[in-house]
């Protein structure tokens, strides 16, 4: 749970350092699509030994391209259009969009707390853009598109816990990153993006970003979120959505000379204890056994 709670703070600023250098759909597809072959191998060598379904393959390959393609890929390019602990707190409010879309998609309303918790993280949220606002490196467009990261993350979250995924971690995680980076290679491709890369061009900064993405995030960290998503709980699932903007704040601030007023800092922190209470309401909203299915073979 540590480790989650270091590794999303320091996303946002690989997402910054590496896609002011990078087109963001060309950080999302080499950062996928690198350690989709990375992992490739040993995923072949454990398939022999724990084989998976056509239909675990099948929820893994569809859940890949929303948890990573809609979610992550929309974080990093929104991340270009904001300083990146601004960023990261706007990436924060998944937990308000899970207990939203369990009410409106599976009929459990909030309770008092959970309605707090809404609340708050939208004061802290409208807080932040308007602190924000005036600041150099900050653009309406891309909070949009954090909140909508956000909220991809959160029906992702949902979606996973009523899918029959790969039993196998790694085989799981393959074939979700697979499809994800062969699709995001597409879009480079038929876009027209990659021809714009001159990589003896990209700082070493930038290098050293995409590499933190590939192994610290993708393949160690996207892992850890999953196997507490399905096996632990959603609290410690969530957890590093108050705990890692505080972290990328503090970062973004010491490493990327972004300033921190005290709008901002109001505004972080009122978000920050709405998702708090969010995250410790009263059983998570998507783990109830009155309208989920028994727990399927898990992923990582």
């Amino acid at each position: 749970m540590g480790y989650q709670w270091l590794y999303n703070g320091l996303n946002f600023l690989a997402f910054k350092v590496g896609g002011d250098a990078f087109h963001p759909l060309v950080l999302a597809a080499l950062r996928f699509g690198i350690a989709a072959i990375l992992i490739l191998p040993f995923a072949a060598w454990r398939w022999q030994r724990h084989p998976a379904s056509l239909r675990e393959l099948a929820g893994a390959a569809m859940l890949g391209p929303v948890m990573l393609i809609g979610s992550q890929t929309l974080a990093i390019w929104g991340t270009h259009f904001l300083p990146a602990g601004v960023a990261s707190v706007f990436g924060s409010s998944a937990p308000v969009f899970l207990a939203l879309f369990a009410w409106m998609f599976l009929r459990q309303p909030p309770g008092a707390r959970q309605l707090a918790g809404i609340m708050l993280g939208l004061i802290g949220l409208i807080t932040m853009a308007w602190a924000s606002s005036s600041s150099a490196g900050f653009r309406p467009i891309g909070a949009g598109m954090m909140l909508m990261a956000a909220a991809l993350w959160a029906a992702g979250s949902l979606v996973a816990l009523r899918l029959r995924l790969p039993d196998d971690p790694v085989v799981g995680l393959a074939a979700q990153l697979l499809p994800t980076g062969i699709l995001l290679a597409l879009v480079v491709w038929t876009a027209g993006i990659g021809s714009a890369l001159h990589p003896a061009s990209v700082p070493l900064q930038a290098w050293f970003a995409l590499a933190f993405l590939i192994i610290a995030s993708t393949l160690i960290g996207y892992a850890i979120f999953l196997a507490l998503n399905r096996r632990a709980s959603s609290l410690l699932a969530n957890s590093f959505n108050y705990v890692a903007p505080v972290i990328s704040l503090i970062l973004s601030a010491c490493f990327l000379k972004e300033q921190l007023g005290w709008g901002k800092l109001f505004g972080a922190g009122v978000t920050l204890v709405g998702v708090a209470i969010m995250v410790g309401a009263r059983k998570a909203p998507h783990q109830s056994s009155a309208t989920l299915p028994s727990k399927p073979r898990g992923n990582p």
